[in-house]
């Protein structure tokens, strides 16, 4: 495995400014008052669309790789992360005190599990030599900085007592 340090400087400066809204987001939730509420809504939709973004890289090396048949099974988890990330979003937004099940949590979970199963996915790609090796690293301190403030999220969401 190559180190984080043989990454393009470009690859890993946007990488690890994408993780400014996730940090943001987990503080702004929290502490509490009106950057709670902005914090509820801009967390879970930035790391919807980040999953998506993710998920996109590989249906588009897939095309690359694979232009005259690209496998039905990569095409068809790319799709399912990106849904997965875009229900999760809903789920957080119907839930409402009393229900047997907290959909707010569950859908802190969708995306926790994406991000864990987009990472577990790129992983075998980079052993696959579908992607460079400096990626793996990369990919697993933005993935563990995504994780990290999106459990830290649900916590907070999921503790009415905690606050910063």
């Amino acid at each position: 495995m190559k180190r984080l340090s043989d990454a393009p400087l470009i690859a890993v400066i946007l990488g690890f400014g994408g993780l400014i809204p996730f940090a943001a987001g987990a503080i702004g939730l929290g502490l509490g008052g009106q950057a709670e509420l902005q914090a509820a809504n801009a967390l879970p939709v930035y790391a919807a669309v980040i999953l998506s973004f993710l998920a996109g890289g590989r249906w588009a090396s897939e095309l690359v790789i694979r232009s005259d048949a690209p496998r039905a099974g990569v095409l068809l988890l790319a799709v399912t992360l990106a849904l997965a990330g875009w229900i999760a979003v809903p789920l957080q937004v119907w839930s409402q005190p009393g229900l047997t099940l907290n959909l707010e949590l569950v859908g802190w979970c969708v995306l926790i599990a994406g991000f864990l199963i987009q990472y577990l996915w790129d992983r075998a790609a980079i052993r696959d030599a579908v992607f460079p090796e400096w990626y793996l690293p990369l990919r697993g301190m933005l993935t563990l900085g995504a994780v990290l403030s999106l459990s830290a999220a649900a916590f907070i969401r999921w503790s009415p007592t905690f606050s910063l």
